[in-house]
């Protein structure tokens, strides 16, 4: 093991009368091979270890007037003590190196370049001495013009023609962590600002232009400027040009479905959050406003709303499986109700929406003109979606309906009538036999049949029944009672009978019978009397069948 330095530095190429370059190369000194030399691979190796020691050169330290305790091989440091000890001594300026556990050294040339790792700073070698780049750098100050990249002018006098420019905050000495970039104007009149161009032609201006106020100025040509934006210095209140829309206020930190055509604004939320819209309001009766405008015609020229115009509209989109509906499924619309005039402007509100397992809505409700709601007439009962309370406007029973939890159940145009007979009905002695009621003073839903003199239900439920009889006599026959009954589908529905026994007097003695029964759709009530000991008559005059549904 070698315990000594190794000068490795150039020699003389023309020392002992040697050819130049005969023996190593110009720049770094490396030894060449001779021709039939012997132990080539000496040669080769030396040079590729102080390629090695020279190549992207990066040195530990230069402050070291000795070796350190505990080298590690392939160490490298200046030398730049004037009389170094140890195993250093004899190489004062050299760059030397820990190889196969000794010093080598190496005679820097002027132009050479060394990374120093403990300070951070690149060093260069002038013939004589060592040179920190950063402290070079960090003397420049008061220069009357800087360019880098380019050549600055009596105008620009600091130019820079680069791809990038970095400003960062100091992290080399203790400071605030801040970094600020000041533009100091004279004057308010005067400008401090950014200049944006293209070909050298400016095409915006971001600054206090001419005032104290922030304003931002575009232009498309370098000669015509417009104001974007400008946020006031006494205020701070921001005023803004006309915005291109869609103007878009969002709360996600993502990308977004692109808006549907049209839109001016979109407000939107992070996911699993709503989007909000706050309209806040201080002593006024309402806290927010939302105003429509609506016209005919065109901005330039607009006209008179036309009758059914959409005066503003609240519309709800959503996704299917592979997207947005292409048209609202649920909406709140504000429509003319007539043609307008400066003296005539009436309105309406309708509420759509889309039935289920459809896409394509439809009108349900509607505040009229006049004054009066309108539910949407359906030609069936809805059978999706059922809850208790809800009500629909049946246009088969002409009836509107309301959910009970368990069925729909009628709530207006109840099925009633109110019937005669325009003879008086014989009837024999000691058998039913069927009143012949065969004329209606009232029918609501056709419930009454004239023809067949009974009443058809025309829907299931609880309804009531009044009926009145009056004994007529048939000669001298004198019956010795006097019954009445009503029938369910052709059989006594056992829900109340009226009877009259002793002597019956003609035109006079009557029965007054009452009954309430739950029947299904399409269930027949008639009225029966049967006379016991004799024959005789139901009078036309004052005999009455009548029927209601109650239920």
């Amino acid at each position: 093991m070698r315990d000594g330095p190794i000068d490795r530095q150039p020699t003389d190429p023309t020392r002992n009368g040697a050819h130049p370059m005969a023996d190593i190369t110009p720049r770094l000194g490396l030894p060449l091979l001779a021709a039939a030399q012997a132990q080539k691979h000496v040669t080769h190796n030396q040079a590729l270890s102080a390629l090695d020691a020279l190549v992207q050169l990066a040195c530990l330290d230069k402050d070291l007037s000795a070796p350190p305790a505990d080298p590690a091989e392939g160490d490298r440091y200046l030398v730049t003590a004037t009389m170094p000890t140890g195993a250093w001594a004899g190489l004062s300026g050299q760059i030397v190196r820990r190889e196969d556990g000794v010093w080598v050294g190496f005679e820097p040339r002027p132009g050479w370049l060394a990374y120093l790792v403990d300070e951070a700073d690149l060093y260069v070698f002038s013939g004589t001495a060592w040179s920190s780049l950063k402290a070079s750098l960090s003397a420049i100050e008061s220069l009357a013009r800087l360019g880098i990249g380019t050549s600055p002018d009596a105008t620009n006098r600091f130019a820079v023609k680069s791809e990038a420019a970095l400003f960062s905050w100091d992290d080399a000495t203790p400071g605030s962590g801040d970094i600020r970039l000041t533009l100091n104007r004279q004057a308010s009149g005067k400008d401090a600002g950014l200049t944006f161009q293209t070909g050298f032609s400016t095409r915006a201006l971001l600054g206090t232009l001419g005032s104290d106020d922030v304003g931002l100025k575009v232009s498309p040509d370098g000669a015509s400027f417009s104001t974007a934006f400008t946020a006031s210095a006494a205020t701070g209140r921001l005023s803004l040009a006309r915005i291109e829309a869609p103007l878009e206020v969002s709360a996600h930190p993502g990308a977004l479905p692109d808006a549907p055509a049209q839109t001016v604004l979109r407000v939107s939320g992070a996911d699993g959050q709503p989007a909000r819209l706050v309209l806040d309001g201080f002593g006024v009766a309402a806290p927010g406003t939302i105003s429509f405008r609506a016209a005919g015609g065109t901005a330039a020229a607009p006209a008179a709303l036309a009758n059914g115009a959409s005066l503003g509209q609240l519309s709800a989109f959503g996704h299917g499986v592979t997207g947005y509906a292409g048209s609202a499924r649920a909406e709140l619309a504000f429509l003319a109700a007539e043609t307008w005039t400066d003296a005539a402007q009436g309105t309406r509100v309708a509420i759509r929406t889309t039935p289920a397992g459809t896409t394509g809505s439809a009108e349900v409700f509607s505040a009229e003109a006049n004054g009066a709601v309108k539910l949407a007439p359906l030609a069936s009962a809805p059978s999706t979606g059922l809850a208790l309370g809800q009500i629909y406007a049946d246009s088969t029973a002409t009836a509107l309906k309301w959910h009970t939890g368990a069925a729909w159940a009628r709530i207006s145009n109840f099925g009633k009538f109110a019937a005669a007979t325009n003879f008086d009905n014989y009837i024999p002695a000691a058998a039913w036999t069927k009143v012949q009621f065969n004329s209606a003073d009232s029918n609501d839903q056709g419930a009454f049949s004239a023809g067949s003199n009974r009443f058809v239900a025309p829907e299931a439920g609880l309804y009531g029944f009044d009926i009145a009889l009056v004994f007529k006599a048939n000669g001298g026959n004198a019956p010795s009672a006097f019954e009445a009954r009503v029938h369910r589908n052709g059989s006594s529905a056992g829900r109340g009978r009226a009877s009259a026994t002793g002597t019956l007097v003609d035109g006079v003695t009557t029965l007054g019978l009452s009954s309430a029964l739950t029947l299904a759709v399409g269930d027949t009530v008639e009225v029966f009397v049967r006379f016991t000991g004799a024959d005789g008559y139901v009078a036309a005059s004052d005999s009455l069948f009548a029927g209601r549904q109650l239920a």
